[in-house]
């Protein structure tokens, strides 16, 4: 989603440039006085003006209510970020919070939970993880506990590291060897094959098995949707809900909307949401290979209550399989800072994890 620049002269690209930087550092529009004071143009303050004028009539600046300050749109964001930011390096200190952090992580989940926590730190921003979808996972093996005289554990591994975990009501008490059977019967039916083949196929698998083998798996033959289906929340990480909330786009409460103030407190509650804000306004899809980084801008976002925040975010490996990872401020974040840490941590998970 690149924008042209061709339309742009040096100078207006420079004037450009200033606008943002000033609005990221201050979320204060910024008038043609001050620009013509920091600008190495040696421009004075009514060509400054022009300058703006111009760059306004293009759409890649507004004027926020009577204001006589600029401030960039999503085009000028979006010229900003692919020809005019410079990327910053992940510093020393940054290096060693991230190793920090993920190397007391034990599990994968461990691993996943850190690099949330880490990335909201360094950040300021809301970060998140998404785990791919169980659906396209394959399960590496099967395991039960009997918790109770009426209540099972059982446990989903899966050939990328993760472990589901589902509760069962039993209508009796099972012994170690019908639990054993049971594992046995389980393993040798499923594993190896895909949970979401297992989800739509495990009536038919089972239904050659003699009666009392059938008597013996009929807790999970009756349930199989609550075994291999995930919800939203078994699939999301978020960290750095005060992060956003201490913004001055909400301490301000002329930058953002009720809307806008909603969206983000209905993000951080609402599992299905950021699901749907990584997976298809990302512009990354998890079946794509690490690597590259994803930035969306506003209205770029495609969820009307959020054009005044952007997306950066990008795939991590997990096993043999990818997950999302990334994080949601408001537009004027520091992109040239956040895109390189961004890339690192997942870069640094995705190491770890292949160790788990």
């Amino acid at each position: 989603m690149k924008v042209g620049t061709d339309e742009l002269t040096d100078r207006q690209r420079e004037i450009l440039r200033l606008i943002v930087r000033h609005y990221v550092l201050t979320a204060n529009p910024v008038g043609s006085r001050y620009l013509s004071r920091v600008s190495s143009l040696g421009l004075s303050d009514a060509t400054t003006r022009n300058v703006m004028a111009d760059l306004e009539y293009l759409g890649y600046v507004d004027h926020p209510h009577t204001s006589a300050g600029r401030m960039p749109t999503d085009k000028g964001y979006r010229l900003y970020v692919d020809d005019l930011m410079s990327r910053e390096h992940i510093t020393s200190a940054e290096r060693k919070a991230v190793a920090r952090s993920l190397a007391t992580a034990v599990t994968a989940e461990d691993v996943l939970e850190a690099s949330t926590d880490i990335l909201a730190t360094l950040s300021r921003q809301l970060s998140m993880v998404l785990l791919p979808s169980l659906e396209e996972g394959v399960l590496e093996r099967v395991e039960i506990a009997q918790l109770s005289s009426n209540r099972l554990l059982v446990v989903l591994a899966a050939s990328s590291g993760r472990v589901r975990t589902v509760t069962l009501e039993t209508d009796s008490s099972l012994g170690q060897s019908k639990l054993d059977e049971l594992r046995v019967l389980l393993n040798e039916r499923l594993a190896g094959r895909s949970f979401r083949e297992i989800k739509t196929t495990f009536r038919e698998r089972m239904s050659d098995l003699s009666e009392h083998d059938r008597s013996t798996l009929r807790l999970f033959i009756d349930a199989p949707e609550k075994l291999f289906e995930e919800s939203g929340a078994e699939r999301v990480k978020i960290s750095g809900a005060r992060n956003i909330l201490v913004q001055p786009e909400f301490q301000r409460r002329d930058l953002a909307s009720d809307e806008e103030f909603q969206s983000i407190i209905e993000l951080i509650d609402n599992e299905e949401v950021v699901i749907h804000v990584l997976e298809r306004s990302g512009g990354v899809s998890v079946a794509d290979p690490p690597g590259g980084i994803a930035i969306r801008i506003g209205s770029e976002l495609e969820e009307r209550n959020m054009t005044g925040y952007s997306l950066i975010c990008t795939r991590y490996q997990i096993g043999g399989e990818r997950g999302i990872i990334g994080l949601i401020g408001p537009k004027r974040m520091d992109y040239g800072r956040i895109a390189p840490l961004v890339e690192y941590v997942a870069q640094a998970m995705s190491g770890v994890l292949a160790t788990k």
